[in-house]
């Protein structure tokens, strides 16, 4: 992987990290905050979108990854912000973040025909271990219930972010898709199909919109800034690559986690990052 390519995913890596923060602490917001914030997405992305699918010529295979892409996404947004109601962070995004690699990852290799170096194996391997040490390690008490729904909740929003992944995968590399138009044109068919769950309440809405419209507006920006960047990385180095260094947003969670929520860094988790810096380089090195 190409020292280009590793720049644009770690980037992207910052920004997941950031606003994932901001919607844990937004927990409470469930679908009218995913509306809001996709909302906000839209009215930067629509036009950069329209203006790059000028010469596109639509096929219904690139209808299709649109509209799979976009329920995919939404039924992720809504089971991360469930996650986050129900348990602590240090548990769901490690466990969502952990999981969705190692299944992008084999299903790249599987469908995708990607097959990955003896080094490039050695990096996925480090990271996959090094996530597995953070998920584990480093959580503030928290009690049985409350430990099983972070469990639960992770690791089906894991399995959300590998199916997504591998569908977008498609989408810029099967189908050669500018990645602005294929998430532009996602991210608003998305938009549609949320819109009556998310205005069923309208007072809710209203009470986010006038609460939380500065997170709103965070996530917004930072959540398509943070794909996109990954979409763009996509067209120039391998899924099974892409997929698990995205996962380095766990070094800066961490810290975030630490600094903001209050939960501790134990040498179980200071050894998975280390494991984590390690398998980074191996990839960018691949």
């Amino acid at each position: 992987m190409s020292w280009f390519a590793w720049a644009l995913v770690l980037a992207g890596a910052v920004c997941h990290a950031l606003w994932n923060l901001i919607a844990k602490r937004v927990a409470s917001g469930g679908a009218p905050f995913v509306w809001l914030y996709g909302v906000v997405s839209l009215c930067w992305l629509t036009p950069l979108a329209i203006w790059q699918a000028q010469a596109l010529i639509w096929t219904p295979a690139m209808l299709a990854v649109v509209l799979g892409s976009a329920l995919l996404h939404a039924v992720y947004s809504l089971v991360l912000q469930r996650g986050y109601q129900r348990a602590p962070f240090s548990l769901v995004y490690p466990l969502a973040r952990g999981s969705g690699p190692l299944l992008s990852a084999l299903g790249a290799t599987l469908w995708l025909a990607e097959a990955p170096s003896v080094r490039g194996w050695g990096g996925i391997a480090l990271l996959i271990a090094g996530i597995g040490l953070l998920s584990r390690g480093g959580q503030t008490e928290v009690d049985p219930a409350r430990q099983r729904a972070g469990i639960g909740w992770g690791l089906t929003t894991g399995a959300c972010i590998a199916a997504y992944t591998l569908v977008d995968g498609v989408a810029v590399k099967t189908l050669a898709m500018p990645p602005l138009v294929f998430y532009g044109y996602s991210l608003l068919a998305r938009s549609v199909l949320l819109a009556p769950l998310a205005w069923r309440q309208p007072q809710a809405m209203r009470r986010q919109a006038r609460d939380h419209w500065r997170a709103a507006l965070l996530v917004g920006v930072l959540s398509p800034l943070a794909y996109a960047l990954v979409l763009f990385a996509l067209q120039i180095a391998p899924l099974s690559y892409v997929a698990p260094v995205r996962e380095v947003s766990m070094l800066l969670a961490s810290w975030l986690g630490a600094r903001y929520l209050g939960e501790a860094l134990t040498p179980q988790r200071l050894a998975g990052s280390a494991l984590m810096l390690l398998g980074v380089a191996l990839l960018a090195g691949a």
